[in-house]
C-alpha cells in the first residue's frame, strides 16, 4: 500500500470492497478508522486496512456476490430482511426507506433485484418500477413489488397485480406471505439453491 490514509471511497475502489460494507466494518469495530469532520467522512490508515483486508479475505466468496436492493420505509421490516439475506455468503444487501432514494441507489449498486414496498412515504412502488425500468442498464433486473395491505385494500387500484406485471415486475407479493415465502421468492428469481438457515422460520434456532 503506497497510500498511509485512505478515504472510504478511495479504499472501496483500490481494494474491490464496496463503500458500504467498508462503513460496516468501521460501525461493527471490526476496522479501526478516525472520523473527520472535514470531509465528512472516515480516514483509515494503510495499516489497520491492511489488517482489515487480511481478515477478511478468507471470507469473500470465490464468485461476486449477487446484489439485492430493498426499497421500503418500514426500517425494522427492512433490517429483519437484509439480516436474513445476509446470513448468505453470495447475497449483497442494501436498503433505502424512501422511492426517489432507493432509485437513485439502484443506480449506484446496480442489483440483481430491487424488493419494492408499494406505499412508500414519498412515492408508490408502480412509479419507482415505472423508473428502474426506464433505465436501460436495469431492463433485466429482478423485481418484487410487496405490500402489507390486504387484498380488499389492494382492491382499490384496479387490475394491480396485472398492470405492475405489464410494466416489469416479475412478482407482486403480500407481506401477510411471511418473510419465508419472501426469501424463498428471492432466492428463486436469482436463480440460487435456497439455503435453509436464511428461510428458518421467526423463532427457531
Amino acid at each position: 500500500m503506497e497510500k498511509k490514509i485512505y478515504t472510504v471511497a478511495e479504499a472501496a475502489r483500490e481494494f474491490g470492497r464496496t463503500e458500504e460494507e467498508i462503513r460496516e466494518a468501521i460501525r461493527s469495530g471490526i476496522l479501526s478508522a478516525e472520523l473527520s469532520h472535514n470531509i465528512g467522512d472516515y480516514l483509515i490508515r494503510s495499516q489497520d486496512l491492511a489488517t482489515f483486508l487480511k481478515i477478511t479475505q478468507k471470507e469473500i466468496p470465490a464468485t461476486p456476490r449477487q446484489k439485492i436492493l430493498i426499497i421500503d420505509d418500514e426500517v425494522n421490516f427492512a433490517n429483519v430482511v437484509k439480516l436474513e439475506l445476509e446470513r448468505d455468503a453470495r447475497l449483497s444487501v442494501r436498503y433505502a426507506s424512501w422511492g426517489r432514494d432507493g432509485i437513485r441507489m439502484a443506480q449506484e449498486f446496480k442489483p440483481d433485484l430491487v424488493l419494492i414496498d408499494f406505499m412508500l412515504p414519498d412515492t408508490t412502488g408502480d412509479e419507482v418500477l415505472a423508473s428502474i425500468r426506464d433505465l436501460q442498464a436495469f431492463r433485466n433486473t429482478k423485481v418484487v413489488v410487496y405490500s402489507a395491505h390486504t387484498r380488499e385494500a389492494i382492491a382499490q387500484h384496479p387490475n394491480l397485480e396485472e398492470r405492475l406485471r405489464s410494466m416489469g415486475a416479475d412478482e407482486f407479493m403480500s407481506k401477510s406471505a411471511g418473510l419465508r415465502a419472501l426469501i424463498i421468492k428471492v432466492y428463486s428469481l436469482l436463480g440460487l439453491e435456497t439455503n435453509t438457515r436464511v428461510v428458518r422460520k421467526p423463532g427457531s434456532p
